[in-house]
């Protein structure tokens, strides 16, 4: 293997294992040491870190190595040096001497030391003469940086942005590098070309995989890299969405190349996915319209005017997470064996892309959504309530806010146990989450406390829908209570406040008028007389469900409650 084959292969790995083994494969070529070891310093930490060792006494040489990180011997200001090891304390088996320090330095920074022992009598000078001939600071430096995102993509969300501006740095340095590295081969032969361009297309999607969250970006420069490098009309990359029906079509294609991006919204071209996402390996498609052995449709294929198609699933962990479809319409292509493994390999990086992006949008969902009901949670509303509010009194259009508040919790609570008053919240946020508007927001605003945000509606609308949601929660089955209810108030802009705040006391106000006048029930708010102090309702309604609270506890002691013409009021919940 020449030289230029063996910098190539070092500078397409990505992984630092890999990197190592190429890296300690090289020296063994060089000198045949008995025993590698290569000892990755730590700039941040200041020290010597990730051990790897090589060779048949490989085993030999581990004390060496962990006393040689930890002293720091001297020699480090030279480039190669013979290990002292008595200085070290350090005594090695039967041939492993001499023992030589190679020191891997990236822009005048140490990146590595290569412990080199039992080579074949080459003198030190020798050595770092071969060595210097390979890339070792680039390529080691390379994927340590790899091994750090890798960590860094598990740490918090707050530092996503500032990684992904450092890291692009990053991958553009790295590509002008292997853009020159590209620049020099093109003289040699063009199937070497070739290859290296199809090694540099991996090489950029893992680094765009590491680089970002955006998911939607990555995706769309993919398919547009993967179509000019592999020399083909379309590529398509198409995922169906959280198993639903919804389906997300990525496409590029030659400007010659008509679009048949909308043809897969269609029936036919949802049933053409459903059926490609069920290939568990990857198929091409040769003169597709004659022959495609009845897993697709003829008529549906022969809208693409291919004559040659692969389709390779993207997999991971048995989980088909989308699908890429290449299509050359010029003339068949005979799909090497070459082709299938690049393109396999591309799809291994972006199914685990699409799982990172997914897991990423998970985390901001939860991190906005209240756990319990699947509703949004209480900062989320807040910050939802401002916005519209805002657009609302921009635009002059009315905005109604509906409260909601499930009756007799403690009771439930005391009498079914937690579960059953859990069932019941959850209850309520599903039926929310099934009967609001696309336009709506709901949340759960706290303990047994719901807030259904309606743009645009007014109150006689929002009275409406408000009533509709309490028959609904009413008429709901739960296991031990059997029914429960809720009662409900409900305020709007500009009717009956001028700012969110007061339309949020307005509603408390109307929900504790529905909790006063027997629950169950909805109430609307009405414009306060002169004088009216606003958070009186509000106070009010916290006063009353203290005292609900406190007459409940007296009497599961036996005692008689301060209010007793409140029983009169309990809905029965059995």
């Amino acid at each position: 293997m020449d030289i230029s084959t063996r910098k190539i292969r070092l500078l397409s790995s990505l992984e630092l294992e890999e990197v190592q083994t190429v890296v300690c494969e090289i020296i063994n070529d060089i000198c045949s040491p008995k025993a590698i070891a290569v000892l990755m310093w730590d700039e941040d930490l200041e020290h010597f870190d990730n051990k790897f060792f090589f060779g048949p006494q490989k085993s030999d040489i581990t004390k060496l190595a962990d006393v040689f990180a930890e002293d720091e011997p001297s020699g480090l200001d030279r480039k190669i040096f013979e290990v002292d090891t008595d200085d070290l304390g350090v005594t090695l088996a039967n041939g492993l001497e001499p023992v030589f320090c190679y020191q891997v330095v990236k822009d005048g920074r140490l990146s590595a030391c290569i412990i080199i022992a039992g080579s074949d009598g080459e003198s030190p000078e020798s050595i770092l003469a071969d060595l210097e001939q390979y890339p070792f600071g680039t390529a080691l430096y390379h994927s340590w940086e790899f091994k750090e995102l890798q960590l860094e993509n598990e740490r918090l969300r707050s530092q996503y942005e500032d990684m992904e501006h450092q890291t692009r740095s990053r991958v553009e340095q790295m590509e002008d590098q292997t853009r020159n590295l590209i620049r020099d081969l093109t003289s040699r032969d063009h199937l070497r070309t070739r290859q290296v361009d199809r090694e540099r297309l991996v090489y950029w999607i893992s680094n765009a995989v590491r680089s970002s969250v955006h998911i939607q970006e990555v995706l769309d420069m993919t398919v547009e890299k993967i179509g000019t490098t592999i020399g083909v009309s379309r590529c398509l990359l198409l995922r169906a969405v959280d198993s639903s029906d919804r389906l997300v079509v990525f496409e590029w294609h030659q400007q010659n190349t008509e679009s048949v991006k909308h043809l897969f919204h269609s029936d036919e071209g949802f049933e053409f996915t459903k059926a490609a996402l069920s290939t568990p390996s990857p198929q091409d498609l040769v003169e597709p319209e004659l022959d495609n052995q009845g897993k697709y449709s003829k008529e549906f294929l022969a809208k693409f005017g291919i004559r040659s198609g692969l389709i390779v699933p993207l997999v991971l962990r048995d989980k088909v997470l989308g699908v890429m479809f290449l299509q050359d319409c010029v003339q068949p292509r005979d799909w090497t064996i070459d082709d299938v493994s690049m393109i396999g390999s591309l799809a291994d990086n972006l199914s685990v892309a699409i799982e990172n992006a997914d897991l990423h949008q998970e985390r901001e969902r939860q991190a906005v959504t209240d756990g319990l009901t699947g509703v949004a949670n209480r900062r989320s509303f807040n910050e939802t309530f401002t916005r519209e509010f805002e657009r609302a009194r921009r635009y002059g259009e009315t905005l109604s806010l509906v409260l909601i508040d499930l009756d007799f919790l403690k009771k439930i609570n005391d009498t079914y146990g937690h579960q059953a008053g859990d069932e019941a919240i959850k209850t309520i946020g599903r039926l929310l989450r099934e009967s609001s508007r696309s336009i709506d927001s709901a949340a759960r605003y706290g303990g047994e406390e719901f807030c259904l945000l309606l743009p645009n509606t007014e109150i006689d609308m929002a009275e409406q829908l408000a009533d509709r949601l309490r028959r609904l929660i009413n008429e709901e089955p739960i296991e031990g209570p059997g029914r429960i209810s809720a009662s409900l108030g409900v305020a709007c802009y500009p009717m009956h406040a001028d700012n969110e705040e007061t339309l949020f006391q307005r509603a408390d106000e109307a929900l504790y008028a529905a909790k006063q006048a027997g629950r169950n029930q909805v109430k609307i708010s009405s414009p306060a007389p002169d004088g009216f102090d606003l958070k009186h309702g509000a106070d009010a309604a916290k006063e009353t469900k203290a005292l609900e609270t406190n007459g409940e506890n007296q009497k599961s002691n036996g005692e008689n409650p301060q209010n007793p013409s409140k029983e009169s009021t309990m809905l029965d919940v059995k």
